[in-house]
């Protein structure tokens, strides 16, 4: 899996991904993202914040998720709980979506993982309905805790991690031209991506 910013060209394939966690989730019964949340505008401005991450799977965008960091006024009004840490500054999860072609393999789950292994910052949080078993199940795989709820969208399940210091990968920008380089010298892909060549 390869994991980076995501780039406006691919705006329609990550609508496309949202548009099916949409239909998933309104056949499990959940009103999440069935009023017009996530939109065009939202994952654009996402993209051009540099907060849209994607997971490539064999070159081809598999899931999408907005990292955005600092503090989200709605998290301050927690109630029935309380954030383990109440750290000012933190690391919330977005828009978190896979593709439906790789939906049940895991990806969701090692997609997080190494955006939290990415990040400097050890304090990480997510939101998600009540009826969004799948989210709260990969949540608690990746070591979340329930914490209460906050008002988002009527009423949504808060969940944090604070992140432990093995946790953290060497991570290492290179654009597009030195990646083919580096692979071309290296006789082999970089990222787990095959050459395209």
């Amino acid at each position: 899996m390869e994991i980076r910013l995501a780039h406006p060209n691919e705006l329609n394939r990550i609508l496309e991904i949202i548009e099916q966690a949409k239909v998933r989730l309104a056949a499990s019964g959940s009103d999440q993202w069935q009023d017009g949340y996530p939109n065009q505008d939202t994952i654009f401005d996402d993209i051009l914040e540099s907060r849209g991450y994607v997971a490539l799977i064999n070159g081809q965008v598999a899931a999408y998720a907005a990292v955005c960091k600092g503090n989200e006024a709605s998290y301050n009004d927690i109630y029935e709980g309380k954030w383990l840490h109440n750290n000012y500054m933190y690391v919330t999860f977005h828009r978190v979506a896979v593709a439906d072609e790789f939906a049940g393999q895991g990806i969701i789950q090692t997609f997080l993982q190494g955006l939290i292994e990415g990040e400097k910052g050890p304090d990480f949080r997510c939101d998600t309905h009540e009826k969004n078993a799948t989210m709260q199940h990969i949540l608690d795989k990746l070591g979340f805790t329930y914490c209460g709820k906050v008002p988002l969208h009527g009423v949504r399940l808060v969940y944090q991690k604070i992140k432990h210091k093995s946790e953290t990968s060497l991570y290492q920008e290179i654009n597009e031209e030195d990646r083919w380089l580096i692979a071309e010298t290296a006789d082999k892909p970089l990222f787990g991506v095959a050459d395209e060549k």
